[in-house]
């Protein structure tokens, strides 16, 4: 399992982070979501083999929702590299 972070934009209130929440556990290779309103990002749990942190930020965006991969220390967001 991968713990990925999304910076989303267009969240207004609690019933948009509810549905983004929903959204992302409604995704197959998602164990967990977590949004938080405040801070405008999503940690979410994931199974790298079955989805990656850019496939989840495209999600979201087609949902209205533009969101994108945090990058990690590494300078990488798992997406490409996997790491």
């Amino acid at each position: 399992m991968q713990t990925a972070v999304l910076n989303i934009e267009g969240m207004e209130d609690v019933a948009c982070a509810d549905k983004i929440t929903e959204l992302l556990r409604g995704i197959p290779g998602v164990s967990d979501a977590q949004v938080s309103l405040r801070d405008s990002i999503a940690s979410v749990l994931l199974d790298a083999s079955r989805v990656t942190p850019p496939m989840l930020a495209r999600q979201l965006s087609a949902a209205g929702y533009p969101a994108a991969a945090r990058e990690a220390a590494g300078g990488c967001c798992g997406g490409c590299c996997g790491g």
